[in-house]
This record gives C-alpha cells, structure tokens and sequence, in this order.
C-alpha cells in the first residue's frame, strides 16, 4: 500500500481560511522532460493549466503589480507563472518571484489567499487564438525595506510595475478598473487581515461576541 503524507507543516495550526494542503502518496520522483514551442501549444489545448501568482505586500501596507504586454492578461495583473510537477505552491511561488523580482523568498514566508478556475481566450504560444484555461492560486509574501530595493524586476512579459493600496484599488469608484479575478484576489488579501485576526480569536478562546464580531465582518454586514 502507497503511503502519503502532508508537506511539512508550521508549529501553529494553519488558518482552515487560509490555507492550500499538499499531499503526497507513495515517493514521487521529478522528472526534466521540456516541451518544445510545439508540444507546450498542444499541451495547453488540451490540459488545464496550475498556476502560482503572486501579490507581494511591503511595511508600508503597499502591495505590488505588473502590467503586462503579453497575452492571456496584457493589463495590469498579478506576478507569477505556472507550476511545476511536484512542487508545493508555496515552492512555485517561491520560484516564480525569484524569476520575476529576483528575491529569494522561503516557501514558510508564503501565504495563501484565494484560488479561481479561468480561461482565456488569447494566450502568449501559437496558436495564440486557441486560448488557455488555468486554475490559479494567489499566494501572498510581506517584504521588507531592504528587500524591496533589491528587487531586480523582469521586463520579459510586463512593460510597468506598480505599488498600490490595496483597499483604494478595490473602493467603489477606483479609478483603476481591475480584471474580476484580479478584483478578487485583492479583496481576499485584504479580508484575510481579519480571517486571521478570527483565526487567533478562537485559539485563544475569545468570547463568543468577538468571535461573532469576526465572522460578521467577514460574511455580513455590521451596523
């Protein structure tokens, strides 16, 4: 019988709210097969696309984008790429911001914030009318000062970087008009502040009328 496993896991009990488990069974072993131009294209026609993208926030409560010039998205947009067989998406996201910014981020610094189906109906490879479907996931990671003015940012598929608030970018009548998916990404990665502020209200046992006050921000509406 194959075994299996989680990937490791923090001290803390991860946030249920926030969280993307990895499983394993049996021994998994990598492999480097590439796919030429060609076959990469037949690929996409025929499978669904992993993808780990990337809000990456700073100390000033900022957070990072790029606006691409390149199709599936060639408008403002979350950092990232696909996934690769046997990684964690922690380990993805870790590889695509090394790509992409240069930095090197640890897979525990890595948090997940929401995770969509999408398809498109460009893409970047030829055919480029015959489109993609992904199923992506938005990962986020706080930087620091000295991080963020090391970042060494790749211009092969984005023309601008930008840092923005994120609670002005999702505002009703913002002045940016984000992509649906973007939209919710940026939602969830400011109402996960106050998924772990709920998170930290139930292990430490507050009272209920906290716990309520929580949940109420999250999913309702308060007076």
């Amino acid at each position: 019988r194959a075994s299996y496993s989680t990937a490791a896991m923090p001290p803390e009990p991860p946030n249920p709210l926030c969280h993307l488990p990895h499983f394993v069974t049996g021994t998994y072993t990598r492999n480097a097969t590439f796919l030429d131009d060609h076959e990469y294209g037949r690929a996409l026609d025929c499978f669904v696309k992993g993808c780990a993208d990337l809000l990456l926030t700073d100390d000033r409560g900022m957070m990072l984008m790029g606006k691409r010039k390149v199709h599936p998205q060639p408008d403002w947009w979350v950092l990232g790429g696909r996934m690769r067989a046997g990684d964690t998406v922690e380990e993805s996201a870790g590889r695509n911001c090394k790509r992409e910014t240069g930095l090197s981020i640890a897979p525990s610094r890595w948090q997940f914030v929401c995770c969509q189906t999408m398809v498109w109906q460009f893409r970047k490879q030829a055919p480029a009318g015959n489109g993609t479907a992904d199923f992506g996931v938005i990962m986020t990671a706080q930087i620091t000062a000295q991080e963020r003015d090391a970042m060494n940012m790749c211009s092969e598929e984005y023309e601008s970087f930008g840092w923005f608030v994120p609670e002005t970018l999702i505002a009703p009548g913002a002045d940016l008009k984000l992509h649906p998916v973007l939209h919710r990404g940026v939602t969830e990665l400011v109402r996960k502040k106050t998924k772990d502020k709920l998170q930290v209200a139930v292990l430490e046992t507050k009272s209920d009328a906290e716990v309520a006050a929580l949940v109420r921000q999250l999913y309702g509406k308060t007076d």
